[in-house]
């Protein structure tokens, strides 16, 4: 069972992915992001140590993310403990050219010890949000129509920031934008 956990301590918002992030939950992690920026948060954190998968819809929704944070000029996205998998997907979309990502480091401890070496084993100030303070973010699976916007803004975002998406992502578009009625750019 995939499942969001989610944390906010003055401007630093916490997301822990556990099993999936997918096109399911995307839509409810951009939800959880807007509502915090809208609230002037400005500083987010990711931590994947728990995430086996990641698709598209929902990098393309982080990404998002990092954007929206660049173009306030003052904003910060961090993702900590990608695995190798899971970083790899990360480079070859091209979200480290956007976003501050730091792999899965080889140390014992617990997720939130390893959450706290941060960047390239460099402290992460989480503003004292601990695992303690971690909440399931309820989000409901969306109908196919719910999930379609969602899923057409992912790819177009990964496909605006990077020229090398354009082919990987160029048919889902056309589909999508087709499907929900909207002409082809």
């Amino acid at each position: 069972m995939s499942k969001i956990l989610v944390a906010r301590h003055a401007n630093l918002g916490f997301v822990k992915v556990v099993g999936r992030g997918s096109f399911q939950n995307s839509g409810c992690l951009k939800a959880f992001y807007q509502q915090l920026v809208k609230d002037g948060v400005n500083r987010f954190v990711v931590d994947l140590d728990a995430c086996t998968y990641l698709d598209s819809t929902f990098l393309g929704i982080l990404l998002g993310l990092g954007l929206q944070l660049k173009n306030a000029g003052n904003g910060l996205l961090h993702i900590l403990n990608a695995s190798p998998r899971n970083l790899e997907l990360l480079r070859n979309l091209g979200l480290d050219r956007l976003i501050h990502i730091d792999g899965r480091s080889n140390d014992k401890g617990s997720d939130s010890e390893k959450a706290l070496n941060g960047i390239n084993g460099q402290h992460v100030d989480l503003n004292g949000v601990t695992e303690k303070d971690l909440e399931e973010m309820p989000c409901p699976v969306p109908t196919r129509a719910e999930a379609a916007p969602t899923i057409l803004e992912a790819h177009e975002n990964l496909m605006e920031f990077d020229p090398r998406n354009v082919p990987k992502f160029k048919d889902v578009v056309e589909f999508l934008r087709e499907d929900l009625g909207q002409p082809a750019r």
